[in-house]
């Protein structure tokens, strides 16, 4: 009866075992984390997430299920990083990922701390078939992140795959590969697969730039995706892939065409003029110093003070003195900023 009852107590706590989700090591020390993957010579998985995230709070029921418990505990060391802990924003920062949306998964190598894997979620990826897809290519060395660029240079233009490489490259900051490689998914897309939820999610988590088929149909669709759609969802894609766009290296290589193409999807997408004005005034005036029309640009800049909602004072006149003495030697543009801004300006 002994050998019976302890046999069946050792069954109990393997079934007990086999039925916990992901367990989480209990620490909140980055360091600590990479210590005892080291330690165990396993993948670091980080969920970096946010406590008031609603969606970072479903995933705690996926989480929890043994499937997934089963695959994480087994091939992971896995920790959570809370973003909202300035500590944490600024160590991903040095590490140069960018955490666009939480909850996002990131899958260190800790003994060299490369990203093999990464991921961001959307509102409705939330499943144990996607928590696991992920888990299973950050297990997989062949399907590490260091053999992306290769795997895109031989050809290889799976779906799946360049999604995968894209926000890879967006997470790691790498805005070039990824508008290259979400410009090559959106030339493969079927027009039948742009209006589902699984384009919507690759739309907020992914796209970075506003040149490509897909955000030219997003655009130019923008009151039926809100009606099938959570609106404000709809709006915040089209404003972050603006911002993204204006904000980043990719604004200082807009050409004329480029520059008016972005102007008229914010007009498409319902953006007031005068806030177009004020988005795209800096970026048009920089590209129009730059071409030696420096009489264009200074209406660009004439413009903006048209539209401000108050009158600009000493702070406001003195960036736009500098900004037009950064852009152009012309004595003609200089001569006008000086008396019209400059001299209105702090010095």
């Amino acid at each position: 009866m002994k050998a019976i009852y302890t046999v069946f107590i050792l069954f109990l706590c393997i079934s007990v075992q086999a039925q916990k989700g992901i367990q989480f090591i209990k620490t909140t020390n980055f360091n600590v984390a990479v210590n005892t993957a080291k330690q165990q010579n396993k993948i670091l998985f980080v969920e970096a997430y946010a406590p008031d995230c609603h969606v970072c709070a479903a995933f705690k029921g996926t989480f929890a299920q043994p499937q997934v418990g089963a695959l994480y505990n087994s091939q992971f060391v896995n920790f959570q990083l809370d973003m909202n802990n300035p500590e944490n924003f600024n160590l991903l920062k040095r590490m140069k990922i960018n955490i666009n949306a939480t909850p996002t998964f990131l899958f260190f190598d800790p003994k060299t701390m490369k990203v093999v894997q990464a991921k961001s979620f959307g509102e409705k990826e939330n499943s144990v078939i996607n928590v696991n897809s992920i888990g299973q290519k950050a297990s997989n060395p062949s399907e590490f992140a260091q053999n992306f660029a290769s795997k895109f240079k031989s050809g290889d233009r799976n779906p799946a795959f360049l999604l995968n490489y894209a926000q890879y490259a967006r997470i790691m900051g790498d805005t070039s590969t990824n508008i290259k490689v979400i410009n090559e998914y959106a030339k493969i897309l079927p027009t039948t697969a742009y209006f589902t939820q699984n384009t919507l999610n690759v739309l907020q988590t992914v796209m970075m730039n506003h040149d490509n088929v897909l955000f030219d149909y997003y655009v130019n669709h923008i009151p039926a995706y809100s009606r099938a759609f959570d609106a404000n969802l709809v709006r915040m894609i089209y404003e972050n892939v603006f911002q993204i766009v204006m904000t980043s290296s990719q604004a200082n290589q807009l050409n004329a065409a480029g520059i008016s193409k972005i102007k008229d999807q914010m007009k498409k997408a319902g953006i007031e003029p005068n806030s177009i004005v004020r988005r795209t005034w800096m970026v048009e005036a920089a590209y129009l110093f730059k071409v030696k029309k420096s009489n264009e640009a200074l209406k660009v800049i004439q413009s903006l003070l048209d539209v401000l909602p108050n009158a600009p004072g000493p702070r406001e006149y003195q960036f736009l003195c500098d900004f037009v003495k950064g852009k152009t030697k012309d004595k003609k543009a200089l001569k006008y900023a000086q008396s019209n801004w400059c001299k209105f300006g702090l010095n």
